[in-house]
């Protein structure tokens, strides 16, 4: 554990100095976000650096981690595979990928992580409150799959405040630290400080995450979670709370754009973060939506079989504030539309009594 502790203020340290020459690195690579308006609400080209700033330092540290480990199978399978899925971001940023394509990237480096490390197969799925269901092999990879490109892509959705995303993450990591076995809490502890220095950044709009952030960070923490639900140091419930909110609002999403019809894929303001945003205003959304996060998280983490209640007034309580916020704002369109057209009305009169007195 000595040998590891070097490491983490050196992976600190480095995310510093890549946030630091953001600009530089970023023209090199040609990963800004323009302001385009719309859902680009910030006023200069800014770097997308901020996944890479993290992604760089964590590659280094699992390498060193698995020369120090070799029979730990863990560390390359997550040095390799999430590597991968960060230069499929970075691609991403640079000329944006089809939402297919990426997705399928998701399932060959989830398959290859499983390939390298067959250890992160359980024989059976730990529940607080079913105890362990057994399953088989080929279900549970099949499930994972699955899991792992919903949750990612519902890690790239939520990205629309600054500090979002990298306060989710912190959090996260920070209950891996805690609560999660060896392997995994020396990965997690590799990801904390730099993703602290990201969120410094992030909230002052000096870097964005950008698609290297979203999908490599979002994948490094769905193996963490798999790794610890196959040592049962987590149950399922628990980890389905942590990561609620993201997931919870892109199932809402994908669901209401196919009703109308429209694409899942595109991007819009109709997320849960764009809602707070528009009633609380961007600052406070994100303290309600960090709030959220760490309040249910706890609570899951300390009782577990409270974790199901959680998930449905959770669930509850997110799709009421969404209803409640359409009736009021078609209420109050109805009410404009009814203004306007008194004023309409009583612009018409007006404009026909001048003009009878002016035929007088």
């Amino acid at each position: 554990m000595n040998s590891y502790l070097y490491l983490f203020p050196a992976a600190t340290a480095a995310t510093v100095g890549l946030c630091l020459y953001a600009l530089r690195v970023a023209d090199w690579l040609k990963v800004f976000d323009y302001p385009r308006g719309g859902r680009k609400g910030h006023a200069k080209p800014t770097p997308q650096m901020g996944g890479l700033a993290i992604l760089v330092p964590l590659a280094f540290c699992l390498l060193a981690q698995w020369v120090l480990d070799p029979h730990q199978p863990f560390y390359l399978a997550l040095l390799l595979a999430g590597t991968g899925v960060g230069l499929v971001g970075i691609m991403d940023d640079q000329s944006h990928l089809s939402a297919n394509g990426r997705l399928l990237v998701l399932c060959v480096f989830t398959l290859i992580v499983f390939a390298l490390d067959p250890q992160l197969v359980p024989k059976a799925i730990p529940w607080a409150s079913f105890g362990n269901t057994a399953i088989s092999t080929p279900l549970f990879i099949l499930g994972a799959i699955v899991a792992t490109a919903g949750f990612v892509s519902s890690v790239n959705m939520a990205d629309g405040i600054d500090g979002l995303v990298p306060s989710a993450l912190l959090i996260w990591c920070i209950g891996f630290d805690i609560y999660a076995d060896a392997p995994v809490r020396l990965v997690a502890l590799a990801l904390t400080g730099p993703v602290a220095v990201v969120l410094f950044f992030n909230l002052r709009g000096r870097v964005f995450l950008g698609d290297c952030g979203t999908f490599g960070l979002g994948f490094v923490m769905a193996m963490l979670a798999l790794a610890s639900l196959s040592s049962g140091r987590l149950k399922a419930e628990t980890l389905l709370v942590w990561f609620a909110m993201p997931v919870l609002d892109c199932l809402r999403v994908i669901a209401a754009r196919l009703l109308r019809r429209r694409s899942p894929f595109r991007g819009g303001k109709d997320h849960f973060h764009h809602i707070l945003a528009d009633v609380f205003g961007r600052k406070r959304a994100l303290y309600v939506y960090v709030a959220t996060i760490v309040s249910t998280s706890v609570i899951a983490t300390l009782i577990p079989k409270a974790s199901f209640y959680v998930l449905i007034g959770l669930t509850a309580a997110c799709l009421g504030f969404v209803s409640a916020r359409r009736v009021l704002f078609e209420q109050q369109q109805r009410l404009v539309l009814r203004r306007s057209a008194g004023r309409t009305a009583a612009q018409g009169a007006n404009f026909v009594r001048k003009l009878h007195q002016s035929e007088r």
